[in-house]
């Protein structure tokens, strides 16, 4: 088939620059896979990859080691290059030894981490302990803090929660009491001494002792046995009139009394000896003034002060929870409340029988009888009230001979 030339042109151009852009297609990509490796093995000659480090030692491990090796320095210079994972406790150490470790190997293992620090405990506010009449010791869950001073004594450093305090002090009864301390809040406890009942009867006894010294002693007592003198009585009626008598009287020792009773109208001679009473009246006393003649000389003679003082050294006595100057003798019959003055002669009495209303008897103004005190008055009636009885000495003697 006939073509032009201009044709033929045409297709070899065309073919010329399909087979150009092949080669230079195919020369980029030969070049560029060159490039790429030539790239790569740059990379690998410039940075050969780095030694994988050894993992650190167990404790089995080393213990494998010192087995096999028998040599300490050898296992040293393993744990010197890879370390160890466990920590030289106290156990570790021992069972390395065992095994033949130095102590050089020893050295080389971390010591385990110190325990962390305790959390601050908690304190509760101070606790202030006061004791009555007197100062005390203090105890605080068995942990002895001292004695008040001026009856307080201030604890601090407590936990809070509950705390046991107990108190004592000489003479007096133990006390203990649980309390709840709080958290920086202060607390205070106050506590009343309770006297202990034995130091109560030694007191009794002191103190009974001392009166019966003040009032001559042994000798006073026995010279009191045995006395005559004069007196007034007057008592009152229930109507509130009020009766005066001039007495006589002689008191032998025991239950044995004789007053001769005088007034303008009449007189009136009473006896009592042991359970037998006996009145005799005359003028316009008789057949009226027996009653008062009969009461006033039984109640003369029931409440002499040297013989309510003999009787309770006889019986068991304490002194009251407060006052030493107090003394008690109760039991199941009667009971006995005996005051002492400060000057040591007894005040007033108490005196009650059962569950009948106590007798108040006073004594005052003490007189010198030989070697012995005896009262100047005598008043006797209910407990708060006003006396009904009341004996006035105007002059007494003994009538005991002292060899």
């Amino acid at each position: 088939m006939w073509k032009s030339p201009k044709s033929n042109c045409r297709v070899k151009a065309a073919a010329f620059i399909f087979v150009l852009a092949f080669l230079l297609k195919s020369t980029i990509g030969f070049a560029q896979s060159q490039g790429t490796q030539t790239g790569q093995r740059g990379q690998r000659a410039s940075s050969p990859p780095s030694a994988k480090p050894p993992s650190q030692m167990t404790l089995k491990q080393v213990i494998e080691s010192l087995s096999s090796l028998r040599n300490s320095a050898r296992v040293e210079s393993l744990i010197s290059k890879a370390g160890v994972q466990f920590q030289a406790t106290p156990e570790v150490v021992d069972i390395l030894k065992q095994f033949g470790a130095s102590q050089k190997l020893i050295s080389m293992i971390p010591p385990p981490p110190p325990p962390p620090a305790p959390p601050t405990p908690k304190t509760a506010g101070p606790l202030t302990v006061t004791c009555e009449p007197k100062d005390c010791n203090v105890i605080v869950d068995e942990k002895y803090e001292g004695a008040t001073n001026q009856n307080r004594k201030t604890v601090t450093g407590l936990r809070p929660g509950m705390a046991t305090v107990q108190i004592f002090a000489d003479g007096y009864e133990q006390l203990s009491r649980q309390i709840t301390l709080e958290e920086n809040k202060p607390a205070e406890e106050k506590f009343s001494l309770k006297r202990s009942t034995i130091s109560r009867e030694e007191g009794g006894k002191a103190s009974l002792l001392k009166t019966l010294s003040t009032l001559g002693g042994l000798h006073g007592l026995v010279g009191l046995s045995d006395i005559e003198g004069d007196a007034t009585m007057e008592s009152k009626d229930s109507e509130g009139g009020t009766a005066s008598w001039m007495m006589s009287f002689k008191k032998h020792p025991g239950k044995n009394l004789s007053i001769t009773f005088k007034t303008k109208d009449g007189q009136c001679v009473a006896s009592v000896v042991g359970q037998t009473s006996k009145q005799d009246c005359r003028g316009e006393l008789k057949n009226g003034g027996e009653k008062i003649a009969s009461q006033g000389t039984l109640l003369f003679l029931s409440y002499q002060v040297q013989d309510v003082l003999q009787t309770l050294l006889g019986r068991p006595i304490i002194t009251s929870e407060a006052d030493d100057n107090r003394v008690e003798s109760i039991d199941a019959k009667d009971s006995y409340v005996l005051t002492i003055g400060d000057d040591g002669f007894p005040k007033d009495l108490v005196y009650q029988i059962g569950n009948n209303d106590p007798i108040h008897i006073e004594y005052s103004g003490y007189f010198k009888v030989d070697e012995g005190w005896y009262p100047k008055r005598i008043s006797l009636g209910r407990v708060n009230s006003a006396p009904t009885w009341a004996f006035t000495i105007t002059s007494v003697k003994s009538r005991v001979q002292f060899q």
